[in-house]
């Protein structure tokens, strides 16, 4: 399908919605409402039911709005690594993360399912994340739910090791007016705020902000880009909800962002310089009906990427990729104690490759995808509960335009199908009022990148000709998930402790392999290929205890994840050793009057990740173990404004916590006013 087609689609799909209203499942809840009557954060995302985390068909930490803003941070990688036990952070540079867990720690993370009110915002050309490109305000966000483990059955496509889900405040049932300015080291500034207005008649948002900042001053290796950015972020976004009918709220949303950033580049092990801008369109309906709650969402993004890596130094490549999702479900109860939700989903990804020296021709991928679910929530007793959720996706691939002739493939060996199946499964028993335990197992799938699936160019290094290819035979990478969690309250202390134990398989693990010099069609090239290595296994488990009493808050946790790869995996991938082994996590809070005082400490054992960083081939480098220290003061000068002084890597200047560049001490002073 060509540009204009897509465009054609798009179109015509988002007017169906609109027609019938407009969608927004997440921001057109009542979350305030729902944490008043269960006493705690609660998520309706998974089963599209309230339920509590403890009772979710998967691992799920929620870290509240209060939580963000006493982080003292306005990144959302960092915050997450600073609250969730079982999730690590890798920095590559001050404008790029990449967020893994359990053990599986990549550069381009591909395993995450990241979603903002429901939208899908990771990028499918290596389905990866941009995190400094995300359109959200932080002083937006009412919670951040993070998942552990696959669970593609209950959230979608490519939730195959866990889920972010940025839930912000809704335009109808908040009033979230707000506004912070940062200013710190590295010549760091941030600007945001969002504006609400709403009525009988419904509610709109708008954000916007921005961020700008001087890359750290750590050093570049030899085979990373010659292109250093400064990290850049724009973005702008409205969310509207309208209340219809008695019966029916309709939803429409848009977005626009665009950043620059220095990033880990997967394929070639160094780092690179890459500006990213995307565009997205929403709408959709929520309709209460005698057959159920109907909902429909159907949202276009679009996403232009330019990326300077060792490969193209003066002149870079660019990746276009467009995404159109529509889907359609319902959700109804038979009985008091049977709750169902039935979907389907309609997905197009188109993907162009610009090269930089390509031979010939620039190939576009597309794909289709059909996928129907099914979700049984089963409140068996008042203290038992079995949620069960299956997804079938059916997937049509094919590449068009001029290949190189210098490749393996022609454009029909591209063609082909995928039909796969994914599930979740968990029991949860509430054994007293203060105790309870879950049963949990989840099969995940992750289908193939447009750029291991059907990327294909020809360039140069030093003169050498390299050839990167992605295969049209690649399967699925199938993962696996065993756990048992317990949670009890522990009155005495004003405490909740959280156990959990986990085992991982992942079958067919795919990557770029460096297959050396070869022949291919007659020519010698590098030859860089997408494949199917063999499996990755991880176990281990977490402890927590977390509470307040009196303005007092405390947090720590202990995270174990060992990782065992194939031996393929492991030269070309390396999973094995890529996280720490072991992460120990501290938090300690007071609030007096006016004051609020917080202060966090993370320890984390060695690594081995692979890194080329003479141009020679990807090599293990081993990092040692360290521990990073954050604060926060705060201060409110009157009941809505207040002002912080905070940092990280507080305990020295320069930590080396991978590889890539290092990464630098960082303190900032924000000024929050809420209107």
């Amino acid at each position: 399908m060509k540009k204009s087609s897509l465009f054609l689609c798009s179109m015509c799909a988002f007017a169906v919605a609109m027609t019938c209203g407009a969608s927004g499942r997440a921001n057109a809840l009542d979350y305030g409402s729902l944490e008043s009557l269960f006493g705690e954060p609660v998520t309706t995302n998974a089963t599209g039911t309230p339920q509590r985390a403890s009772e979710v068909a998967a691992n799920m930490t929620i870290i509240t709005a209060d939580q963000i803003h006493r982080s003292g941070s306005r990144d959302i990688p960092e915050i997450i690594g600073q609250y969730v036990s079982g999730v690590d952070v890798l920095r590559t540079s001050l404008g790029n993360s990449d967020v893994g867990v359990r053990g599986h720690q990549m550069v381009f993370q591909s395993r995450l399912l990241v979603l903002i009110d429901g939208r899908q915002v990771f990028i499918d050309d290596y389905s990866r994340t941009v995190w400094n490109n995300l359109p959200v305000n932080i002083d937006d966000i009412r919670q951040i739910e993070v998942v552990k483990g696959p669970a593609s059955a209950l959230f979608g496509s490519n939730a195959a090791s866990g889920v972010v889900n940025i839930i912000t405040y809704s335009p109808v049932s908040d009033n979230n007016n707000v506004a912070a300015v940062s200013l710190g080291t590295q010549r760091s500034m941030t600007g945001d705020a969002t504006v609400t207005k709403n009525g009988t008649w419904g509610g709109t948002k708008f954000s916007a902000g921005g961020l700008s900042a001087d890359e750290f001053k750590t050093g570049h290796a030899a085979n990373d880009s010659s292109i250093i950015y400064s990290p850049e972020r724009r973005f702008a976004s409205n969310s509207s909800v309208f209340n219809l009918t008695p019966d029916l709220t309709g939803n429409v949303e848009l977005t626009a962002s665009e950043s620059k950033q220095n990033v880990a580049l997967s394929a070639f092990n160094s780092v690179g310089a890459e500006r990213t801008t995307t565009y997205s369109v929403r709408g959709g309906f929520n309709w209460q009906t005698n057959y159920g709650l109907i909902t429909s969402d159907t949202y276009v993004n679009h996403t232009y990427d330019t990326i300077y890596s060792s490969l193209s130094s003066i002149i870079p490549f660019g990746m276009t990729t467009d995404l159109l999702v529509s889907n359609l479900n319902d959700q109804f109860k038979i009985g008091s104690d049977h709750t169902f939700r039935t979907g389907l989903e309609y997905r197009h990804k188109d993907f162009r490759l610009t090269a930089y020296q390509i031979a010939a021709g620039s190939p576009s991928s597309h794909e289709d995808n059909y996928a129907a679910s099914g979700t049984w929530l089963w409140q068996i007793a008042d203290n038992l509960s079995l949620t069960n959720a299956v997804r079938f996706d059916h997937l049509d691939m094919n590449v068009t335009g001029e290949i190189p002739a210098v490749t393996m493939f022609s454009a029909s060996d591209y063609s082909h199908a995928i039909n796969t199946w994914s599930a979740n499964s968990a029991l949860a028993y509430k054994l007293t009022d203060l105790d309870t335990v879950r049963l949990s197992y989840g099969r995940g799938v992750q289908m193939p990148s447009l750029l291991q699936s059907g990327s294909n160019f020809h360039t140069l290094n030093g003169g050498v000709p390299v050839s990167l290819e992605g295969s049209g035979d690649l399967k699925p990478t199938i993962t696996q998930s065993y756990e048992v969690a317990y949670d009890r309250k522990i009155a005495p202390i004003f405490s909740t402790a959280k156990v959990a134990t986990f085992y991982i398989m992942s079958q067919d693990v795919t990557a770029f392999v460096n297959n050396g010099m070869q022949t291919v069609n007659g020519s010698v090239v590098d030859l860089i290929k997408a494949e199917n290595m063999g499996e990755s296994q991880s176990y281990g488990g977490e402890i927590a205890l977390t509470g307040n009493h009196n303005g007092f808050r405390w947090d720590a946790s202990y995270s174990l994840a060992r990782v065992i790869d194939s031996a393929t995996v492991l030269a070309n991938q390396a999973y094995q050793g890529s996280s720490p082994e072991h992460h120990f996590r501290f938090g300690l809070g007071y609030t007096y009057k006016e004051w609020e005082f917080d202060a966090n400490s993370q320890v984390m054992s060695s690594t081995k990740m692979l890194r080329d960083a003479t141009g020679a081939g990807a090599i293990p480098i081993s990092v040692s173990e360290y521990m990073t220290v954050g604060a926060r003061i705060g201060y409110n000068l009157m009941d809505n404004l207040n002002v912080a002084v905070s940092g990280n890597n507080l305990n020295r200047n320069i930590i080396g916590t991978s590889p890539y560049p290092a990464i630098e001490r960082q303190a900032f002073v924000t000024l929050t006013g809420k209107f």
